[in-house]
């Protein structure tokens, strides 16, 4: 639900050109934190040692997620 609000969020800023603040970034590094939680314990759990490519870019997937979105929140206190 988070993640599709967030979507949503997104497609209306590009649609309507207003600019998402510093609440929806600090927003999305906590959701890309229970991203990171969640896939790890589904890797740990429910993973087949085989399938170690698919693990490793699920997991490098949202910690790229939060590493932009902490990017964001620098640039931001810079201006």
């Amino acid at each position: 639900m988070a993640s599709g609000a967030a979507l949503s969020l997104i497609v209306l800023s590009l649609t309507f050109g207003f600019s998402l603040g510093l609440a929806f970034s600090v927003g999305m590094v906590l959701l890309a934190a229970g991203y990171i939680l969640f896939q790890t314990s589904q890797v740990l759990a429910h993973a087949d040692p085989r399938h170690h490519v698919a693990a490793a870019l699920a997991l490098f997937s949202s910690l790229a997620l939060l590493f932009w979105y902490v990017i964001r929140i620098f640039l931001r206190a810079r201006e």
